[in-house]
């Protein structure tokens, strides 16, 4: 096989973790060449270009952290995002990545080589700047393959809104905002609901705006991103655990037959669940403790939506609409807002997204009477003189020649597409419950492998997309858990119990049954076999199991393991009486190019296809 020439597009931790996974595939035998291309003059992307003051990560520093290069064990759960930035800088000098990384190298096209005789597939055109004297210069790279990791939050998406220039002030994309300065003393509309729209939120009243209004179409899904604050039966819990090291592995990600997760059937089951424990510890089903802002029924649940983790501003949006009842009152059961919070008299007005602005600045809303929060504040004017579009971003490939696939196109694993793997998209999906950082570096595992001939192209369905309309202008969610281990067992690197049991021991093997989808699990065998792995497992990540205590693990552990096990069980003797048949693959794959075969995996015969 001759050389492999790598051309890596972006310098945030997708591209840093491609970069250094290709690096450390490198071999005498298949040698591979990288170089990661970076327009900025920094290494660190939205980390740091679109950050703001008091910004932290919303997922926990055990969940986000790289496999093999972890935060200190002092450091806390959830990092500020310069910190994180600093992160990704000593992890390019851990591993010497450095030689390896073009900055304020902007790429302006990539296209084809289709010349005859020629040793490389693709060109990269990039341009570059000289600061001192702002000169630019335009250059090329040749290569075999091409990692695209610019990542999904770049180009601002921004709403047509009819008037929007009647309002009298401010107004910007959230990928603009700093600090409050902007914010203070003024009549503040947040235009969306994610986790910046409630950070900027909070940010507009600690600055003492004068009010905040926040809009949004539909709805969301609140739950703070650290378990601890509720009062049940008049005693308050304690505790730190961050959300995302709940979920278990065996039995709901790892050992799952198919036609299990086919169904979805453990998403739905959880959402049963939770929805009416959260009602017994905060007297509403919409979310934990959020009392206004629910999600359609038919949309309220993990399978539809992504969590919204900046819990910060709910006290204010919750004030006009919440109402204790009576049964959870006798009980001793709430949720305790921060006393600052909780003591304060101001709130967060929310309704429907506007329709216009009126000459005079007020704004019309669309009228939403199936909404209290719009019935509530439908004849009150609201003039703002400060807009913040938190309305997400939009893809923009304009550089890539449309001979190449985009993201949206991908249909292998949401990285490549089947008839051109040697074209990879890294970071492009978006975990309704986990983080982006750890998915890339499963990826760009899985497209190594692939490239270097270690593993199948599979072709079998994917069971992990988050369920959305076809209007929806977000289609890459997936569940975190179910893509990473899915990821895993394409590579080889999903651990079989026996196995890591054998080779690592008990404390390895609890670890990895209680803990949740962390990378490090699936470096624990396989092609990417870590030295580290073991040692962090056997710590850190065990510490995050040990953190729920007796109670935690069983309700978070023993009863789903017990209850999927024997679900999953039922499913394996359906199938082998028939009663399940055999899954088909789904994807068309061009055999002219490509061989298949068949490998029989764990829960059946799956069809994948060979790449050399």
């Amino acid at each position: 096989m001759t050389s492999i020439k790598v051309a890596v597009i972006g310098g945030g931790p997708g591209g840093l973790a491609t970069l250094k996974t290709l690096r450390g595939a490198s071999t005498p035998e298949i040698p591979i060449e990288a170089c990661l291309f970076e327009a900025e003059q920094a290494i660190g992307g939205t980390f740091k270009y679109r950050s703001y003051d008091n910004a932290e990560l919303v997922s926990s520093k055990q969940l986000t952290a790289f496999s093999d290069h972890r935060f200190p064990l002092d450091c806390s759960d959830h990092v500020s995002l310069p910190r994180y930035v600093e992160y990704l800088q000593s992890y390019i000098d851990r591993f010497e990545l450095s030689p390896y990384i073009k900055l304020g190298h902007r790429v302006s096209k990539i296209s084809p080589l289709d010349g005859a005789g020629q040793t490389w597939r693709h060109r990269v055109d990039f341009t570059t700047t000289e600061i001192s004297s702002g000169e630019n210069d335009i250059g090329s790279y040749d290569c075999s393959h091409i990692a695209i990791a610019t990542g999904l939050h770049v180009s601002p998406n921004i709403p047509k809104i009819l008037g929007i220039e009647n309002v009298q002030g401010a107004i910007f994309h959230s990928s603009q905002y700093k600090n409050r300065t902007q914010l203070a003393d003024r009549r503040v509309l947040i235009l969306g609901c994610g986790e910046t729209a409630m950070d900027i939120t909070y940010e507009a009243l600690k600055a003492n705006a004068e009010s905040v209004t926040m809009c949004f179409r539909t709805g969301f899904l609140s739950f703070p991103k650290v378990l601890n604050r509720f009062q049940v039966f008049g005693q308050t819990t304690g505790g730190s655990l961050p959300i995302d090291g709940l979920i278990t592995n065996l039995f709901e990600t790892a050992y799952v037959h198919r036609a299990i997760a086919k169904s979805r059937l453990r998403w739905f089951v959880s959402d049963f669940v939770i929805k009416r424990v959260m009602w017994f510890l905060t007297g509403t089903q919409a979310g934990c403790n959020q009392h206004v802002g629910a999600l359609p029924n038919e949309r309220l649940g993990r399978a539809y939506v992504f969590l919204n983790k900046s819990h910060k501003a709910m006290p204010y949006l919750n004030r006009p609409y919440k109402k204790r009842d009576p049964l959870l009152e006798f009980m001793g059961n709430k949720y305790l807002d921060p006393p600052e919070d909780a003591n304060s008299n101001r709130w967060v007005d929310t309704c429907s997204f506007p329709s216009s602005i009126s000459p005079d600045g007020t704004v019309v809303f669309e009228p939403r009477p199936d909404r209290k929060d719009w019935r509530r504040l439908k004849d009150t004017p609201v003039r703002p003189d400060c807009v913040v579009y938190c309305t997400g971003y939009r893809q923009n490939f304009s550089w890539l020649s449309p001979s190449y696939p985009t993201a949206d196109q991908t249909n292998i694993r949401n990285i490549i597409k089947h008839d051109q793997p040697s074209v990879a998209y890294i970071g492009f999906v978006r975990p309704g419950v986990g983080a982006i950082p750890p998915i890339a570096e499963q990826q760009a595992m899985w497209w190594t492998a692939l490239i270097l001939g270690k593993m199948l192209m599979p072709t079998d369905p994917p069971h992990y997309h988050l369920l959305a309309s076809r209007n929806s202008r977000i289609q890459y969610g997936v569940d975190y858990s179910a893509y990473m281990s899915t990821l895993a067992r394409d590579f080889g690197g999903a651990p079989g119990l026996l196995k890591l049991w054998q080779e690592h021991g008990w404390r390895v093997l609890t670890a990895y049954c209680f803990g949740a989808s962390f990378v490090t699990f699936y470096r624990l065998v396989g092609p990417f076999r870590s030295a580290a792995a073991p040692e962090v497992a056997k710590t850190e990540l065990m510490q995050t199991i040990k953190r729920r205590g007796v109670a935690g693990n069983f309700f978070f552990g023993v009863v789903p393991m017990a209850f999927y096990g024997i679900v999953n069980l039922v499913a394996f003797f359906l199938e082998l009486v028939g009663l399940i048949p055999a899954e088909e693959s789904v994807v068309a794959v061009d055999h002219s190019t490509a061989k298949t075969t068949s490998q029989a995996g764990s829960h059946g015969s799956e069809k994948k296809t060979f790449i050399g």
